[in-house]
């Protein structure tokens, strides 16, 4: 017997098609499917200092750590070490004190050390305050918004575990100490200057402050330690004339900063030619001499109070 022919065309199953997800699977594609409910962000990944297991961060990722500064540099280079969520408390005294009386080294350490202990002694007294005042409820579950403010109020009930705080000035040749321009004017001049005597130093004054674990007087222990960088700008005739200084300035790069200028920025690229000692103190913060101050106060309150360094000299 022939086989009869097939029509071309096939009549439309009545039953419904298969989801794509399940056609898919059995055609073996292992296609990634969007879950329902929208586009799902993925969280960045940490970075690698989260990864660093060092007893000194392990603390500090685990108890009420104050950085007492406004400087976003220096909260992004802690973060890097996987501190992303300290407290920021900057300090609101007066930077009053005499240049010309404590030279260019006590001032900065003087001025650091002032910034930690009055954030310090500020966070001791709110924490005293907040703890007659009753806690809002507890968020349930943690995902709630209402969670991270039901968090903050509970750690601002409990004393600082650790302050830290820093200061950095420019000291050029001459000895004079600069900080932030107060103008489009000074600032042009102030980059002039540097580029005209060419070496300058940064100095970065640490400070860190701890409750004391025998509550002996004065309750805390704090040590400070300045760090020193030489830097070198570029000569006019290198390519750094007058027009690139204000052109420089007219991008407000480093209005905010002591000396004018940025070395993680545009000006590390237009300006510095050269920079002798560690680079993240001229950013605002040396990254491991601030771990050595909180490891000291943290963990080995009976050495010596203090760290600071002598005053070294101009350079040459």
């Amino acid at each position: 017997m022939d086989e009869k022919k097939q029509p071309l065309l096939q009549p439309t199953p009545s039953d419904p098609p298969p989801d794509y997800a399940t056609a898919a699977a059995e055609h073996g594609q292992a296609l990634p499917i969007r879950p329902p409910g929208g586009p799902q962000t993925r969280r960045p990944p940490p970075p690698p200092g989260a990864l660093l297991d060092l007893p000194i961060l392990k603390y500090m990722r685990t108890h009420r750590v104050i950085l007492a500064s406004a400087s976003p540099r220096r909260r992004t280079l802690l973060a890097q070490l996987g501190l992303p969520h300290l407290e920021v408390k900057p300090s609101t005294k007066p930077e009053d004190l005499s240049k010309a009386d404590l030279g260019p080294w006590q001032y900065v350490s003087a001025t650091a050390q002032q910034k930690a202990l009055d954030v310090y002694a500020a966070a001791v007294e709110e924490a005293a305050a907040k703890q007659s005042e009753p806690l809002p409820p507890r968020a349930n579950p943690p995902s709630d918004p209402t969670a991270g403010v039901a968090r903050d109020a509970e750690r601002a009930r409990k004393d600082p575990d650790l302050v830290i705080a820093a200061d950095t000035v420019i000291v050029t040749r001459e000895g004079i100490v600069l900080e932030k321009p107060g103008s489009e004017a000074a600032h042009v001049k102030m980059l002039k200057h540097l580029r005209d005597t060419r070496a300058h130093r940064v100095l970065t004054a640490v400070c860190a402050v701890a409750p004391r674990a025998d509550l002996q007087h004065p309750g805390y222990a704090v040590a400070t330690h300045v760090e020193e960088t030489k830097v070198l700008f570029a000569r006019e005739a290198d390519g750094l004339p007058d027009d690139v200084i204000e052109a420089y300035v007219r991008t407000r790069e480093g209005a905010d900063k002591a000396g004018g200028y940025a070395v993680q920025g545009l000006a590390g690229a237009l300006l510095v030619e050269k920079v002798d000692g560690a680079v993240d103190n001229v950013v605002g913060l040396p990254v491991r001499k601030c771990l050595q101050l909180c490891e000291k106060v943290v963990f080995r309150q009976d050495e010596a109070s203090d760290d600071e360094e002598e005053d070294g000299g101009l350079v040459n």
